[in-house]
């Protein structure tokens, strides 16, 4: 592990830009609580983040505060995996550990199964000893942070043999734990995250399924039992900056977990009045159902919640979701904003307890995490990433994993997937998921025959091209591969690994893609889910390092499920046998000895790993980043002129700082768009035959710091929805500002639009064929239900619709009602009545 990582040196407290922007953002914002922020001189000390004076920490209204009444600026990360484990951590596939392992419960019931209970328990001592070490300790101090949150389940607290009865050993590792916190002057919190009986259906709960704490009044008193004994416990701990109740309580409604976070906090306050006790505000209705919690007689208190732009549904993982979030979206009312307001309205302090501000950004990852962590901090927001530590089996960073460290790995050369960036066309050195790098592949004596592998593969069907694949040795500036450029299938070797029969174009015309026309090249296809490969040997030198080079596409459709990977591997590749790069062992606990799960388990102490040191050179830097702080201002007036070979386009010129203008085209009308040029004035040509085709354009302004928001989108053509047919809900005409775009997990693929609050609206320009009655088809998908949205032209309403629960924010059903509709061009809107609900589609039939 990287041990040379520069400690901060801060000095004195100055407001960054972007804070400077929020508070004048939200100095507009209604509140009706005291305090609402304004541009004023603050009444108490605020130092830079750690140099506050280390003591036990208090509510002041809306401020995480120490004993010196000074504001204490908490950012810090989540001990994931350690004392709640969640298999994906340790490798990002279903069953990493083996079928029918899901979760910790399962994991410790099969161990107790197979060895014993002892056994079991000795075993489970052994990750825990070895997943995190003091050397981890130090490297969280000097990456910048001071706040650690630490997950834990109640069974490692409380024998679940015998309720209500504390193990032997129940404090061990949360006593360990605060002792090396407060070695470094941090501050912890600890998080229930799974509770007896479990909070929610996850597997994050410690038992996937389950959710029976919500209706079984002993698993309620066992989980009131189990804070009274730990606030006892750690009631004079001024390490402690909290206690957070319960985790992800996705299993109830608002207004139930409000009524039973009053009671555990009650039940904490009998017996420590010291530390703020942390409320789970993330559950469906967010912090709205308790409302101000001095009115329910509570009082040094805060609010949680799980913030994750790019994940989840939530947008896409690049640069314009996370600056939405942060600086308030284009009406600056959504984002940050939003929940400053709301924390602002119940004068409460907010945790994030978890977000992820790296993962699949690469180096732009270090400036987006500082800055989110620097704007939270000036809202007075406590903030702790997810997660500490991740591995994998290839190993390696690739363009940012969910762990701030990993382990190191170096057979995986480069990689891209649609799931880090659908549509990708990039070189190597370029690619989303895995970005190529130099690499030495053999430390030992003399040359070594190792074998380059393309692997590709889609669960829905292939479609890649690849070209100009070179590996170069770099002190020679020699290409020891051969047929990089294809043309023909010499040197390759072809392989199934499973699936449908897939097709090599050794030969294949692509054209120019990735910045260049490189000649013949290599597309493989597959109507259907598909893995295979294609490899050669090459002859390697130890102690040498080398380069891969080269450039590769994604050419299919999207929600594909597509992915492309190049590995460098020391044994030759085999039919059906998978090619993964491992540098973490594999294990089954169902069937691996105990002496080979023994020994996996004790590897994540010793193994090799890496840090993301664009995040911690970004977190410990004196200066902040500017990203997000130079955003030009929006392109107004843009017109298309259509022509029989080309579409001119032309805007009036962006407020700002502009250095020039990308240019966004699609054939849909509000997904689907890619840059196709660049331009320094306000005009550009793009020479293409429309035909019967509307295309749809958008231009948005960049300087070398930050991209603004794109202007409104002009079409070439007719932009009417015809009735009868499908409008894929994405494609809307107009819509509130606060109304988000999202990857879909529907059948196709796609996308969906959700982020519905009451009154919010989309429109949709259509055509409507002929007046008369038509059955109209929502596909829908909601957590909680929702009281849904009605369906108008004009002031008249044609249809009112409610949600119910789906299981799942990406699991659809469809709901299918009549209306009656009048004939010609009008604009249909779903104006929402309730909240948190999906629309993938609307179909509409002439009945």
């Amino acid at each position: 592990m990287n041990k040379s990582i520069k400690k901060i040196t801060p000095e004195n407290l100055t407001l960054s830009t972007i804070a400077l922007t929020l508070i004048t953002a939200l100095s507009g914002c209604g509140s009706d609580a005291p305090g609402a922020i304004t541009p004023t001189p603050s009444p108490y000390e605020q130092p830079q983040a750690q140099q506050e004076s280390y003591s036990l920490l208090k509510q002041n209204g809306t401020i995480w505060m120490n004993q010196q009444d000074q504001k204490v600026s908490l950012r810090g990360i989540n001990l994931g995996n350690w004392l709640a484990m969640e298999m994906w951590m340790l490798e990002m596939s279903d069953n990493p550990l083996g079928e029918n392992i899901p979760d910790q419960y399962s994991l410790e019931a099969k161990l107790s199964e197979r060895f014993g209970e002892t056994e079991k328990e000795r075993l489970m001592t052994v990750f825990r000893d070895n997943w995190i070490t003091e050397n981890d300790w130090d490297v969280i101090k000097d990456s910048g942070f001071n706040l650690v949150r630490i997950p834990f389940l109640y069974s490692l607290l409380e024998d679940d043999n015998n309720p209500k009865t504390l193990k032997a050993d129940a404090w061990y590792y949360l006593d360990w734990a605060i002792a090396e916190a407060k070695k470094r002057e941090l501050y912890v919190i600890l998080d229930l995250h799974g509770a007896a009986g479990r909070q929610g259906l996850e597997q994050h709960t410690g038992r996937e399924g389950q959710n029976q704490l919500w209706e079984n009044e002993e698993y309620r008193d066992r989980t009131v039992w189990l804070w009274q004994q730990i606030a006892a416990k750690y009631q004079d701990e001024a390490a402690i900056a909290g206690y957070g109740l319960l985790n992800e309580p996705w299993g109830t409604d608002a207004e139930t977990l409000k009524d039973f976070s009053i009671e555990l906090y009650q039940a904490v306050r009998e017996v420590d009045n010291n530390h703020i006790v942390i409320l789970p505000g993330h559950n469906s209705g967010g912090i709205e159902a308790y409302g101000d919690p001095f009115d329910s007689g509570m009082s040094n208190v805060a609010f949680e919640i799980h913030q994750y732009p790019g994940i989840f549904g939530w947008g896409e993982i690049g640069y314009e979701v996370h600056r939405d979030w942060l600086t308030c979206g284009e009406n600056g009312a959504t984002g940050v904003c939003d929940w400053a307001k709301q924390a602002r309205d119940v004068y409460t302090p907010l945790l994030v307890g978890e977000l992820q501000p790296w993962t699949g950004l690469g180096e732009l990852g270090g400036p987006i995490t500082r800055a989110t962590f620097d704007t939270f901090n000036d809202l007075n927001w406590a903030a702790t990433a997810w997660s500490y530590k991740t591995t994998s089996p290839a190993g390696g960073l690739g363009n940012g994993q969910w762990g701030l460290v990993t382990n190191n790995g170096d057979q995986l050369l480069a990689k891209a997937e649609t799931w880090s960036c659908n549509d990708w066309q990039s070189t190597f050195a370029e690619a989303c998921s895995g970005p190529a790098k130099s690499t030495t592949p053999y430390s030992g004596e003399g040359s070594k025959t190792m074998y380059l592998v393309i692997k590709t593969g889609a669960f829905n069907g292939s479609d890649v091209i690849y070209d100009d694949i070179k590996l170069t040795h770099d002190a020679s500036g020699e290409d020891i591969l051969l047929n990089g450029n294809f043309g023909s299938n010499s040197g390759w070797t072809e392989l199934s690994l499973w699936g449908d029969p897939r097709s090599y174009d050794f030969n294949y015309n692509a054209g120019a893609f990735a910045g260049s026309d490189t000649g013949a090249a290599l597309r493989i296809t597959s109507a259907a889910g598909n893995h295979s490969l294609i490899y050669q040997p090459v002859q390697v030198e130890g102690g040498q390092s080398y380069t891969l080079s080269g450039k590769f596409k994604d050419n299919g459709a999207g929600g594909n499920d597509m992915w492309a990977e190049i590995y460098l591997v020391p044994d030759m590749p085999q039919e059906w046998v998978d090619v993964q790069g491992r540098s973490l062992a594999s294990i089954d606990v169902n069937s691996s000895s105990k002496e080979e799960i023994e020994s996996y388990f004790a590897a994540f102490g010793t193994m090799d790993y890496i840090i993301n040191d664009y995040v911690v050179d970004a977190m410990t830097a004196e200066q902040a980043p500017e990203i997000f702080t130079n955003i030009p201002g929006k392109p107004a007036d843009l017109a298309l002129t259509v022509s029989e070979d080309a579409i001119s386009l032309s805007w009036s010129a962006s407020e700002g700082s502009v250095d020039g203008y990308k240019v966004y085209r699609s054939t849909a009308s509000r997904s689907g768009f890619e840059v196709i040029g660049e331009t320094t004035g306000t005009g550009y040509n793009d020479t293409i035959t429309s035909g019967d085709t509307t295309y749809y354009y958008y231009v948005a302004a960049f300087n070398d710091i930050d991209l603004g928001y794109g202007s409104e989108i002009a079409a070439s053509g007719p932009s009417f929805f015809s009735i009868p047919g499908l409008i894929e809900a994405e494609n809307y005409t107009s819509a509130h500002p606060g109304v988000q775009t999202e990857s879909s997990g529907d059948n196709g693929g796609g996308s969906n639009i959700g982020h519905f609050e009451i009154d919010r609206w989309v429109d949709y320009d259509v055509k409507i064929d002929s007046a008369g009655e038509y059955t109209v088809e929502y596909r829908l998908a909601t957590v909680p239900g929702s009281d849904g949205f009605s369906l108008l032209i004009g002031d008249e309403v044609l249809d009112t619709v409610t949600v119910p629960a789906t299981g799942g924010w990406q699991d659809y059903i469809t709901v299918t009602s009549t209306v009656t509709l009048p004939e010609g061009e009008h604009t249909i809107r779903l104006n929402s009545n309730g909240q948190e609900w999906n629309l993938n589609w609307i179909k509409f039939s002439k009945n």
